[in-house]
């Protein structure tokens, strides 16, 4: 089975990571796999480059552009259908809007089979979004409420859907080798947080929250991974303002080798707020790691934690992120038990290797189908 993976962009933001672990874990299963993404006029593609390091077959030359752009759109149809007519793949795989609608115009009625991921609760609306569902072989959104709403917008995708949870690497992503329970009672508890620090993510409140627990629980200490535009503005003010000194600590961007290392050092994870990619990759790789999750009910989170893995939050209120964080601090064999309920959720879940295995095995009566369900809803 050949696969053209589509990814309309040249920024390694968002779905990007979820793309590539996708289309490895296919090529893993034996599908023979090329990854394209954006080739921009004046910007470093890190996508392809990042495949690439990864074992994937890459290819460059379309501009796939992240928006709709009709000036670049008529080129790119043109250049993807030669690659079609010379390689014959049996399926392209789209990961975005922009990547979905040039795959469908490309591969017209008789051409390989369309899969789009969807990466968020809601679907794409929209007249793009409803010809190109028309047109799309499977759709594999990442939840069953996903694949609800999806079908409530989408009515021609029933029958034509797969639920597919988002996938984790989970050799890499995988707790310390003996993560053991602590009984010094002066160890500090780390908590971590992975984000953009972008104004809308509810950084002054988060700070504001581990201050109200930081100043009942001395061990507590806080990690915030990342980097933003608004940094100082979010986070390293209202940090300072706090008193508490080196208990907050910036460790700013972590290369990706070093990333599953520091991750797993986590005792909890706070997560409230999804980023570009709605499948809150942070949130699962903590969990892949065995880190107890702590995140509000927005989009997906209720989706991805269950509750023998966290908490929930019922609200996003400064006393109750507090309560929460206390709440774990304070149980030692709570937290350890959800490290081992988070890993084996994350194993049964989110591991690439069988989502993509299952996946192929899916597509192969698929791949030489017929298309005439597809004829009908045209």
């Amino acid at each position: 089975m050949k696969i053209f993976h589509l990814f309309a962009n040249h920024k390694f933001t968002g779905p990007a990571d979820l793309a590539m672990v996708m289309a490895s874990s296919q090529q893993a299963a034996g599908a023979e796999v090329r990854f394209f993404s954006s080739t921009h006029p004046d910007a470093e593609n890190s996508v392809e480059q990042i495949a690439r390091s990864r074992g994937l077959e890459t290819v460059t030359g379309l501009r796939l552009a992240k928006h709709l752009r009709w000036t670049s759109l008529p080129g790119d149809v043109s250049r993807l259908r030669r690659s079609i007519e010379a390689e014959r793949p049996d399926f392209i795989h789209c990961h975005l809007d922009g990547d979905h609608l040039l795959a469908c115009l490309a591969c017209g009625k008789k051409g390989p089979g369309v899969l789009r991921s969807s990466y968020q609760l809601d679907p794409p609306s929209g007249w793009r979004a409803t010809w190109s569902a028309a047109r799309t072989r499977l759709w594999l959104p990442p939840s069953l409420r996903a694949e609800t709403r999806l079908l409530q917008q989408h009515p021609k995708l029933q029958g034509r859907t797969r639920i597919t949870a988002p996938p984790v690497d989970l050799q890499r992503f995988a707790p310390a080798a003996d993560p053991g329970i602590s009984t010094d009672r002066d160890a500090p508890v780390v908590i971590g947080v992975v984000a953009r620090m972008q104004r809308h993510r509810r950084f002054p409140q988060l700070i504001e929250a581990f201050a109200a627990a930081a100043a009942e629980d001395s061990r507590l200490q806080l990690v915030i991974l990342g980097r933003g535009t608004h940094q100082d503005e979010v986070a390293r003010i209202p940090a300072q303002q706090t008193g508490l000194g080196d208990r907050i600590r910036f460790a700013g961007y972590i290369d990706p080798d070093l990333y599953p290392q520091q991750l797993r050092r986590f005792d909890l994870l706070l997560f409230l707020v999804p980023g570009s990619d709605g499948t809150c990759r942070a949130a699962r790789e903590a969990l892949a790691c065995g880190v107890p999750v702590i995140a509000s009910r927005r989009g997906l989170l209720p989706d991805l934690i269950p509750e023998q893995c966290g908490i929930l939050l019922h609200n996003e209120a400064v006393d109750t992120m507090s309560r929460a964080i206390l709440t774990l601090s304070r149980d030692p064999l709570r937290r350890q038990n959800m490290a081992d309920n988070a890993r084996q959720h994350a194993q049964k879940t989110f591991d690439a290797q069988t989502l993509g295995s299952d996946l192929i095995a899916d597509l192969a009566p698929r791949s030489s189908g017929s298309r005439l369900d597809l004829e009908q809803n045209l």
